[in-house]
Order: structure tokens, then sequence, then C-alpha cells
């Protein structure tokens, strides 16, 4: 026997929480959380629900994770993919469908309980000061020196000047004063001697 009402989620709808009715619900789009309904869930193609569920019947075309507790049924068509632990007293399974997890068909309130407890153990919360201890510190690296050794610049050696029929002379030797020659006896104004103008005469 099927509710009066239906609910039915879209497939461009998304859900996160916990849902509860007292009518029948057919998704096709995504619920995350938990379902929680007096009545039947339908989980069409192409719908994913991933979520505890407590309900009276069960019938899944898409895909389902999560523990499934039905207080009556559970049905799974040859598209479904189903993933957790399953307990009804009746389960039917189509060639196809895609189960895997732990089937139980015997007391359905035990299976509700375990499920109850389960979810009630909280996770320990993480607060960002502890995520920030977790994080491993990286080691300093030292730091570079400002200063850096001089490098060795070899002398400029000034190029040597060579003079034909003489030893090259050094640089200093270039810029050093003009030779001073020895001023000869008897020549005055710049003329040559008298006994050397009676010589060329002579010759």
């Amino acid at each position: 026997m099927t509710a009066d009402k239906e609910t039915i989620i879209g497939a461009e709808t998304r859900i996160s929480g916990e849902i509860r009715g007292e009518e029948d619900l057919v998704i096709r789009g995504r619920v995350d959380g938990k379902i929680h309904l007096s009545q039947t869930l339908t989980v069409e193609k192409g719908a994913i629900v991933a979520a505890d569920v407590d309900v009276r019947t069960l019938v899944v075309s898409g895909t389902l994770v999560g523990s499934i507790v039905a207080s009556e049924s559970v049905r799974l068509f040859a598209s479904a993919r189903v993933v957790g632990d399953l307990a009804a007293p009746r389960v039917v399974m189509e060639s196809g469908a895609a189960y895997r997890g732990r089937v139980d068909m015997g007391d359905v309130e035990v299976a509700r309980a375990a499920v109850a407890s389960h979810a009630a153990v909280a996770k320990p919360s993480v607060t960002p000061a502890d995520a920030a201890k977790a994080r491993p510190v990286l080691p300093r690296m030292a730091a570079l020196p400002r200063t850096v050794a001089p490098v060795a610049v070899p002398p400029k050696v000034a190029p040597k000047l060579a003079v034909s029929g003489e030893r090259a002379a050094s640089p200093e030797a270039t810029h050093a004063s003009p030779p001073v020659f020895p001023r000869v006896a008897g020549v005055a104004g710049g003329s040559a001697p008298a006994w050397a103008k009676k010589k060329i005469r002579r010759r």
C-alpha cells in the first residue's frame, strides 16, 4: 500500500542533510546525508544517494551508497548500483544489479539499532590550530653570506715597442727626455771651426 502523497526530488536538485517524512519519496537528483521515511523510497535511474536509509520499502534503479534498513522489503533493479550493509526481511535483486556489502535478513530492529549506534559515534573535530600543529615544519636554510671574496685580477702589462736595430724599449724609455749632445768647442752660431774649413778647402 502506497501513501496518498508523493514527493519528488528533481534531476537538477541536490540536497545535503537529513530527510524525514511520512509519505513516499522519489529521488531523481542527488541526496547526501540521512533519509528516514515511514513509507517507500524510490531511487530512480541516474539518481545518486549517499546516505544511511531507514524506510519501509526501498526500490533502487540508480546508485545508493550507505547503510540500508527496510522494515518490509528491498528491490534492486538491473541498473541498480548499491554499496553498503543491507538489512530487510525480504530482498529481491534482478539480474544485472550490482551490490557490495553484507545482507542481513534477520531481525530488522537489531539492524536499525546497530545503524543508530554507529551514527551516534561522532568523529573527533579538528580545529585549525590542531591542523596547523600537524603540518610538517620545513627546515630553515642557512642564509648566504653577503660579502664575496674579491677575485684576483692580473696586472695589466704594457706592450713593448720594438725599435729597429736595437733592443725593445720599455714604456718608461719612450717617455724619457731626448738625449743631450755635447757641444763642440769653437762652434759659434752653428758655424764650423776654422781648422775644419781649411781641411775642406784642401780637398
